[in-house]
């Protein structure tokens, strides 16, 4: 089992997976203190928010989980997509407040409209193409054989 709790199907390989930063502002130092503020504040509360990206050579799917006073499930989803339905993906640098904490964000486009926008946890940019690479790998590979 992975550390999103997703059980891969028989015959299923991972490829990549991905925590998303829930509480995270930015890349830089004050978007760091924000994050860790939030986080504590959030710990302090009790409240905790996860998130995951799987992509496995069969399926995405993406995770999301909150708890209230760390142990009552408050919701938790889960979406999984087949890859020939992903028509676009990329990361995008963004900057926030004031362009002094940059995130790096995987995102992907559907086919029916769907897409998401994950922050990725202390990610550069030359590990985001990596993963980007990674995903359209597998999409391009399930294309194939769905097209024989």
């Amino acid at each position: 089992m992975k550390k999103s709790g997703i059980q891969l199907m028989d015959g299923e390989q991972l490829v990549v997976e991905i925590e998303a930063e829930m509480y995270d502002v930015g890349s830089g130092p004050l978007g760091r203190i924000l994050g860790i503020f939030s986080k504590f504040t959030a710990k302090f509360t009790g409240s905790v928010e996860k998130g995951f990206l799987v992509v496995t050579d069969k399926r995405i799917i993406t995770v999301t989980e909150q708890k209230v006073c760390c142990v009552f499930q408050r919701s938790k989803g889960i979406s999984c997509y087949l890859p020939n339905s992903v028509y676009k993906m990329g990361w995008r640098k963004e900057g926030t407040l004031l362009c002094l904490c940059p995130t790096i964000n995987l995102w992907y486009s559907t086919k029916h409209g769907d897409g998401k926008n994950i922050r990725m946890i202390g990610a550069t940019e030359d590990t985001a193409m990596k993963i980007v690479d990674a995903f359209f790998k597998m999409i391009s590979q399930s294309n194939a054989l769905i097209r024989q």
